[in-house]
């Protein structure tokens, strides 16, 4: 099959690779390029050795379904990279986003097939994507459900803020992820300002009713939740001293394990004001990610901005550095 291999940084090539073997194959229709893929691409990763695949926000078509499957040949579906066991001590006390023993699909989806673990469709790591009749139709499906996974990413970070019916919610950054964050807050109907220097990206974010500004002078006093969406370690303590008595700060953004973080204690002890972090989802995030997107698909499919063919992968890579496109998804 056809695959777009990551060599090492910078590197991205065209080349056939063996198909994947198991019972359940699904040919990928659209595979999102994710912040973590874009971080690989420009400077490695510990968890993805080149040469390899990279890609895991996908959807495609089942072209060969297990024995007893509900699925069948045909369906376009949704797909979660990982699931959590549900058996090990950390899913036991709640916290499956970080289980050591979970099962995974056979690799990165920026290629024409891939195959999932057995079991793992009925444990709920495929969900048939509802669509209208017609090619078009299909494809502008596979394109807004790529979006479940990095959904679900932003529903379990929602749960560590705890915002209540007073609240108001600061998004730091207009990048794929925090722009989820304002799109799920928008949906809820619950007050959301996103802060973003680059004008271009606020003029996109402004122009689907989302109030954004420039950060620049900007005064956070009046916000109690705060979501750092931006990879930059100086913002986590710099929005902890700025937000309001008794408010969170949600630290998003992964940052290099070598990294620390200055806090201010005088806000955490007299104040009252919380730092946390989320990171991954569960499968229940997953659930309700994908309940919600199909509510309005359209609602979170105006965050891809461009769309490439897998030949073109390198491209919507440089494309998605620059900034140039807010999201984009590579079509196989």
């Amino acid at each position: 099959m056809k695959a777009l291999m990551y060599l090492g940084p910078e590197s991205l090539e065209m080349q056939e690779i063996p198909d994947p073997v198991g019972e359940f194959i699904i040919k990928v229709a659209a595979c999102g390029i994710c912040g973590t893929d874009i971080k690989t691409y420009l400077k490695g990763h510990h968890f993805f050795k080149p040469p390899t695949v990279l890609g895991h926000e996908c959807t495609g078509t089942i072209v060969r379904a297990s024995k007893g499957s509900r699925f069948r040949t045909g369906d376009l579906v949704a797909v979660a990279p990982y699931l959590e066991c549900g058996r090990c001590e950390r899913c036991l006390r709640g916290f499956g986003q970080l289980c050591q023993e979970k099962s995974f699909i056979s690799g990165g989806a920026f290629c024409e097939y891939i195959s999932i673990p057995e079991g793992f469709e009925e444990a709920g790591g495929v969900r048939s994507v509802p669509h209208a009749a017609g090619p078009e139709a299909l494809l502008e499906a596979a394109i807004s459900y790529t979006l479940v996974e990095p959904l679900a990413c932003v529903l379990n970070g929602t749960e560590h803020l705890a915002v209540g019916p007073r609240s108001r919610i600061l998004v730091v950054g207009s990048g794929p992820m925090g722009t989820l964050f304002a799109l799920y807050y928008q949906q809820q109907g619950l007050p959301v300002t996103v802060l973003e220097p680059n004008e271009t990206r606020r003029n996109i974010v402004s122009a689907w009713g989302i109030d954004c500004q420039d950060p620049e002078g900007f005064d956070v006093a009046s916000y109690d939740k705060v979501v750092i969406a931006v990879n930059k370690a100086e913002l986590a303590g710099e929005y902890l001293s700025k937000v309001a008595d008794g408010g969170t700060v949600l630290l998003f953004s992964g940052l290099r394990k070598e990294e620390s973080l200055t806090i201010d204690s005088y806000s955490v002890h007299y104040r009252e004001v919380s730092l946390t972090g989320s990171y991954g989802y569960m499968r229940r995030h997953f659930d309700a990610a994908f309940e919600m997107i199909a509510l309005n698909p359209a609602h979170y499919r105006q965050l891809i901005t461009h769309t490439f063919p897998l030949e073109a992968g390198k491209k919507a890579f440089e494309l998605s550095r620059s900034g140039t496109a807010l999201k984009a998804a590579i079509l196989v």
